[in-house]
């Protein structure tokens, strides 16, 4: 990809997300990377292939900023705190990135069709493949004995797509500026998972005869 390309991109993220794909202006992005509307159109087409090359390389960037063989796997209790934790990170070290998907995950049924058939791809393949990350997290714990791994993995995914249901709920039609509403929802999954693994029952002493 040339330079030029290249600043057309991370000017348009950063347009994209502060403003949402309907607001944004095409001139805008050419003013802000210091290129002209021309160049722009030269090198994507139109705002729509634009916005759709944008959320595309966006989600490969924080995809490979989530190295999943750094995550624990001595309990799920600390793979769900340091996933929080990961994603606060990110969040800081790339805003635009991050902003632009809350963004698209809250509006994505009002983008044109076509541009939402595609993103929606993108991202179920992004959610596939790090539901299988996880899953080989999982299988790496100290599952005890007697208790089928694959029967762990798919409860344990359960909670994790319940999250992301919850929060896509929240998101929808709504500009998000402040991330920690993501505390409230994993806070709940991380109490459920806790329970999950260390059982809710109480621990009954048999009586002896």
């Amino acid at each position: 990809m040339e330079e030029k390309e290249l600043e057309i991109l991370l000017a348009a993220t950063e347009e994209f997300s502060e403003k949402g794909f309907f607001q944004t202006k095409t001139e805008d992005i050419a003013n802000r990377a210091g290129v002209s509307k021309g160049l722009v159109f030269h090198y994507f087409k139109s705002k729509k292939n634009l916005y759709n090359q944008v959320v595309k390389v966006a989600i490969q960037k924080l995809e490979e900023l989530f190295d999943y063989t750094q995550f624990p796997n001595e309990s799920l209790v600390n793979l769900f705190d340091y996933s929080l934790k990961r994603k606060f990170e990110i969040a800081e070290s790339h805003a635009a990135e991050m902003a632009l998907m809350l963004d698209v995950y809250g509006n994505l049924e009002k983008l044109p069709e076509e541009l939402q058939k595609e993103i929606f791809e993108y991202i179920e393949k992004m959610k596939t493949d790090s539901y299988e990350m996880i899953a080989q997290i999982i299988r790496q714990m100290p599952i005890r004995e007697g208790v089928r791994e694959e029967d762990v993995v798919k409860l344990i995914l359960t909670v994790f797509n319940q999250v992301e249901i919850e929060a896509n709920q929240q998101m929808s039609g709504t500009k998000i500026t402040d991330y920690h509403f993501f505390v409230l929802i994993i806070g709940e999954a991380s109490r459920q998972v806790q329970i999950l693994e260390s059982g809710f029952l109480k621990q009954i002493r048999k009586r002896r005869n």
